[in-house]
């Protein structure tokens, strides 16, 4: 046995010892920070004693995060998933409008995993989930960074509410109960509701998304630098409308408007994407996935060649959801941000 030594007395040296504290009944020879065997044998000296400060914090928040992603895996493992690894550098990607890329000299670094699962579904997988990193150019706050920790999963044969529905069971399991306080919310995991994106503008803004005054609305919100109506809503569902979802248990917001699909399929001229809440937090991106081979080649200037030859091959019905896992992790601990503790 070995310990990082935390305290000295007179007749005692207290070691950190594989995330526990340990008490030994002599003083060391050594210093604060040495890491010593049972025998005061000096294993490691420590020249930076300002970590011993947060050592326990810092240990506990890497230990809290494996067992977090042990047990996300465990879960889809048990319903049946299989656990994959795509490639994060790619030479071609299908560019969606509204995502950032970061690119390097060598090809872009893969935004989610979706594509790359997807041509493992057409080769006749039926049930896989991904959980590693992404990367985007975005802003860098208390919500994002530009490597983040995704999880994807994706089952043929399946509805975006049966997705919906297992995701609300791993966050069940992760919280060991159905009730999950985070800040001043209070919420009830054991209830879901569905609203569609126009239902709420009407009912939270008194606007009928097909039937809008963009330059009216722009004006009363105080919107500028964008005449895009898409965008404008976008804006406006920030503003003054996602403060009010999952506050009491967990919200889908559901028929994004089509210019809003990406991969998704688009019915009835909305796009059959589906992104659940919980205390204001958006947490997740679930599609009835598109699996028609012309439909996404005319929706994409910028195409994944190989995508497109496994889409031709022929894709099952399926659907799937993207989990921001940081954001999960940062809920069911009750932190204020995403970000990992600074050493």
């Amino acid at each position: 046995m070995f310990g990082r030594i935390i305290k000295k007395d007179q007749k005692s040296t207290t070691i950190f010892s594989g995330g526990k504290v340990k008490k030994l009944n002599f003083k060391s020879k050594h210093n604060l920070g040495d890491i010593i065997d049972m025998n005061d044998s000096i294993i490691t000296t420590c020249k930076n004693t300002q970590l011993l400060k947060k050592l326990n914090s810092i240990y506990d928040y890497y230990n809290k995060k494996q067992q977090f992603i042990e047990e996300i895996k465990e879960y889809l493992k048990n319903k049946g998933y299989k656990e994959v690894v795509t490639k994060k550098l790619k030479r071609e990607i299908v560019k969606e409008p509204n995502i950032s890329y970061i690119e390097t000299p060598y090809g872009y670094l893969a935004s989610s995993p979706e594509v790359e699962i997807k041509k493992l579904l057409c080769l006749g997988f039926d049930r896989l989930f991904e959980l590693n990193f992404a990367y985007r150019d975005d802003f860098e706050d208390s919500l994002h960074k530009k490597e983040f920790l995704i999880l994807e999963w994706y089952k043929a044969l399946s509805s975006p509410k049966e997705i919906n529905k297992e995701f609300l069971e791993l966050i069940k399991t992760l919280n060991k109960g159905s009730i999950l306080k985070y800040k001043n919310y209070k919420i009830d995991l054991s209830k879901i509701e569905y609203i569609s994106y126009r239902d709420l503008f009407a009912q939270y803004a008194s606007i009928d998304i097909e039937d809008i005054d963009t330059e009216q609305v722009k004006k009363a919100y105080g919107i500028i630098g964008t005449d895009d109506k898409v965008e404008v809503l976008d804006a406006i569902f920030s503003l003054k409308i996602q403060k009010h979802l999952g506050t009491k248990h967990p919200t889908v917001v559901y028929n994004f408007p089509k210019e809003r699909a990406s991969l998704a399929k688009i019915e009835d001229n909305y796009a059959k994407r589906y992104e659940l809440y919980i205390a204001t937090l958006e947490l997740s991106n679930c599609y009835l996935e598109e699996t028609n081979y012309d439909s996404i080649k005319n929706r994409f200037k910028e195409m994944d060649k190989d995508f497109l030859k496994a889409l031709e091959f022929g894709m099952i019905e399926t659907s799937g959801i993207a989990v921001g896992a940081d954001r999960v992790f940062m809920l069911l601990n009750n932190f204020n941000s995403i970000e990992e503790p600074k050493w």
